[in-house]
């Protein structure tokens, strides 16, 4: 320490540069005393609020009734702790601040002045809208997952379904088309039964009824019966009707597979799917 640096220099040199806001109010709350920290924070200059400004002056007005509150408490208890305060510097800009308090007392109890910190926490309530807003969109992302559960058991269920209609729709008719039948068709169809019940729940059923390809129920079982190695003739056959409209529908599976405008064989690339 300097030699010439007296008690009182170093206690006020560290008052007035101390990184924090210091003040000290009077019993009837003027500022007495405030340190540059605090003088830069407010935006004021010294000789516009020592004995001329009380800390309610340079709060928001909305928080003046909580400041009577809290001097109500300093001056029952000497202290007051972690208060939030929105201070409105010179220039308008507001911020928050954290008080901290404690009061000195004549013998006699009568309340001689207050000395009070406060740091400036703008960094600490970003990080908490930050925060908050870091919540609300995980409660969102949470929602949407909540959400694409729902749908996933909803297509499911739907999947399944149509599942289950599909053995009516196609393997019992071909129970009703074996009973009918002598030809040498009938092992094949025999074959194609069996086949329909292995991919039951398998890939082909899954994909066929994909919403983005739109087949019909008709379509979807001539693909079958195409991926199986029937003919367009014995499709025709089996499903009593033209070779023409069996044709027909093979040219719109195609448009539907997008594969119309390519020479690919249509069972070969039902096997790939």
């Amino acid at each position: 320490m300097n030699i010439n640096y007296t008690g009182d220099e170093y206690l006020r040199d560290f008052f007035e540069n101390a990184p924090i806001g210091f003040h000290v109010f009077g019993p009837d709350q003027i500022i007495i005393d405030i340190n540059a920290t605090e003088l830069n924070i407010i935006g004021y200059e010294r000789e516009e609020v020592v004995g001329k400004k009380a800390w309610p002056d340079l709060i928001v007005p909305e928080q003046r009734p909580r400041f009577e509150r809290h001097w109500k408490d300093i001056n029952t208890n000497g202290l007051v702790t972690n208060l939030q305060y929105t201070v409105v510097r010179k220039d308008g800009e507001r911020i928050p601040v954290l008080l901290n308090a404690s009061a000195r007392f004549s013998p006699e109890g009568r309340l001689l002045h207050t000395r009070g910190s406060i740091v400036d926490i703008t960094k600490l309530k970003k990080l908490e809208e930050y925060l908050r807003e870091s919540q609300l969109i995980m409660r969102k992302n949470l929602q949407s997952l909540e959400q694409s559960k729902d749908q996933m058991e909803k297509e499911n269920t739907h999947l399944r379904e149509s599942y289950s209609g599909s053995i009516k729709q196609r393997i019992l008719p071909l129970v009703e088309r074996i009973k009918r039948r002598d030809s040498t068709l009938k092992k094949r169809i025999v074959n194609i039964l069996e086949n329909y019940m292995a991919d039951l729940t398998g890939t082909m059923l899954t994909k066929l009824y994909n919403p983005k390809f739109g087949l019909s129920d008709r379509e979807i079982e001539i693909c079958l019966l195409v991926e199986s190695g029937l003919t367009t003739r014995e499709i025709a056959e089996l499903l009593c009707t033209s070779v023409r409209t069996v044709d027909n529908h093979r040219n719109h599976i195609r448009k539907k597979l997008g594969i119309s405008k390519q020479v690919v064989d249509l069972g070969l690339y039902l096997k790939s799917m």
